[in-house]
């Protein structure tokens, strides 16, 4: 069966391009592997023009939390490789609508595939999740970003950093000023969680009505921004903060760090 599409206006497909750019980045970065990370825009405030009746297009089955109904996301698939978003961007993601029940979805864009095969993101649920939080936040973040940095992950394997939110902000912030000064709200630690849950979802969406980013115990990383390329940068600067405490730690010694005093200082220039 031919399912129907949508036509997306040229100021969607351009928040696409950033995402797909951003991908490129996280492939060189070595933040993805495989089919590991996903992304996603909450773009029904720029989908208002949708059709009167979706039976032409393809439905998918889902239990969405209360409160989505309605709801219009750009979101990358289970099992697809981020690194391939900028050659095939409609295999490799969809715009999905959430039905009026939240029983399900239907693919108004994208997720083009052998019938039956394409599938969002396992961590949908929790994309969903956290987009409905921001619904009532006052930041106006519409993306979010999960990948795996190496060096914030290595961080949660800590043995007393992994497992106090506190010392890993500071071990992070006091590394450099611009990682106080563009990370303010610190980074939430949740700890390991099976990929997927609601568990997990739920945790993160409290973890980011507080925090700049998440980081998910030996597994990942998540932040939001207006765009894409802002959600990046909360991990890109948190993630620096680990690098360089590693690096100090794998040159035999523990680093100094800024007191707080000096980050205190470094704060008052926001």
């Amino acid at each position: 069966m031919q399912w129907e599409q949508v036509r997306l206006l040229d100021s969607v497909l351009e928040e696409i391009e950033k995402v797909c750019t951003v991908a490129a980045t996280l492939w060189q970065r070595r933040w993805i592997e495989r089919n590991g990370g996903n992304i996603s825009l909450n773009l029904t405030a720029k989908l208002t023009e949708l059709p009167e009746s979706y039976d032409s297009f393809r439905y998918l089955p889902g239990d969405f939390p209360a409160g989505a109904a309605g709801m219009v996301l750009f979101v990358t698939g289970s099992g697809k490789r981020l690194r391939d978003l900028s050659g095939s961007v409609e295999g490799v993601a969809c715009v999905a609508r959430i039905d009026e029940g939240g029983n399900g979805c239907h693919i108004l864009w994208g997720g083009h595939n052998e019938e039956g095969a394409f599938q969002p993101s396992s961590e949908f649920i929790a994309h969903v999740m956290i987009h409905l939080m921001k619904k009532t936040a006052t930041d106006k973040h519409r993306a979010v970003l999960h990948v795996h940095p190496q060096e914030l992950i290595a961080l949660s394997h800590h043995p007393v950093i992994g497992r106090d939110e506190r010392k890993l902000n500071h071990a992070c912030w006091s590394m450099l000023p611009e990682i106080r000064l563009f990370v303010p709200r610190g980074i939430g630690l949740v700890p390991f969680m099976l990929p997927g849950s609601k568990d997990l979802a739920t945790a993160t969406a409290r973890q980011l009505s507080l925090r700049d980013v998440v980081l998910w115990s030996k597994h990942g990383a998540v932040a939001t921004g207006k765009d894409i390329g802002e959600a990046f940068d909360y991990i890109d600067v948190a993630n620096k903060g680990a690098e360089i405490y590693l690096q100090c730690l794998s040159s035999g010694f523990v680093p100094e760090g800024m007191s707080d005093r000096e980050m205190n200082g470094v704060m008052r220039l926001l």
